[in-house]
């Protein structure tokens, strides 16, 4: 299990994780999450400030988001994939959410995501597919979560090349011990936050190699697959990944 916090301003809990995203929230008592799926691709920064507009129509703060679901041209290298994070944390520091590294402390990045490259669909930037923010419990809610994106590769300081499993190998062996690693993980994340397979109501999988072949052996026999996977045809955000898998439990949703 991982440890996990409580981002009191947002009302929701979080697993620490690197300094672009955490790996996965859940919402506090009181709270619930809930998603607002964009009816067209948003360029990010107009993305940004439709979610400033919808938070406070609705009378939340800014840090009540919580999540979000990126779209990207194409697989960025180890040094793109920073440069492009550090550009997108800026924002969620103007709002009072992510919190650099500071003499003798650490860095504080609470919001969820997943970020993912289209194989079709011709983008031209990233853009954003939906975000997540947290709203005051309906009376019988039930509690709601996102994990994000994870993917095949070990965590740690060393470049994706060195911590990606099974690199270069997309036969079904190959395929199968990535998928089972990202499984593994995403299960990690589920008890850390205080949930099972059970629990998840929309489980998404992205890849461009014939995975499904593989789902049986990785999810149905492992009762991974009580709500099925809607399968995107869409690679990992850094080059040399091959898999990735996000889930969500009862979030409610709202298309604008």
């Amino acid at each position: 299990m991982y440890p996990t916090a409580v981002f009191k301003e947002g009302g929701y809990r979080y697993i620490p994780s690197v300094f672009q995203y955490s790996g996965g929230v859940a919402a506090e008592p009181g709270f619930q999450l809930e998603q607002v799926r964009f009816k067209s691709l948003l360029p990010i920064e107009d993305a940004f400030s439709c979610i400033e507009e919808h938070l406070n129509k609705i009378g939340r703060p800014l840090t009540a988001f919580a999540h979000c679901e990126l779209r990207s041209p194409m697989q960025f290298d180890d040094q793109g994939f920073i440069a492009f994070n550090k550009k997108y944390v800026s924002t969620l520091e103007r709002w009072g959410i992510y919190q650099a590294e500071s003499q003798g402390g650490s860095f504080i990045n609470p919001v969820a995501r997943t970020n993912v490259c289209p194989e079709y669909f011709g983008l031209t930037e990233v853009g954003m597919y939906s975000f997540t923010y947290t709203i005051p419990a309906n009376i019988g809610s039930l509690p709601s979560f996102v994990i994000s994106g994870g993917g095949d590769a070990r965590s740690g300081p060393e470049p994706y090349r060195e911590r990606i499993i099974a690199y270069g190998d997309t036969s079904d062996t190959g395929l199968k011990l990535k998928m089972a690693f990202v499984a593994n993980e995403m299960q990690q994340r589920l008890v850390s936050l205080g949930f099972h397979w059970d629990d998840v109501t929309s489980a998404q999988a992205y890849s461009v190699h014939n995975i499904g072949g593989l789902v049986e052996e990785v999810f149905a026999k492992q009762k991974r697959m009580h709500c099925g996977v809607n399968w995107y045809f869409a690679r990992p955000p850094v080059a040399g990944l091959d898999f990735e898998m996000d889930l969500r439990g009862s979030v409610r949703q709202i298309f604008i």
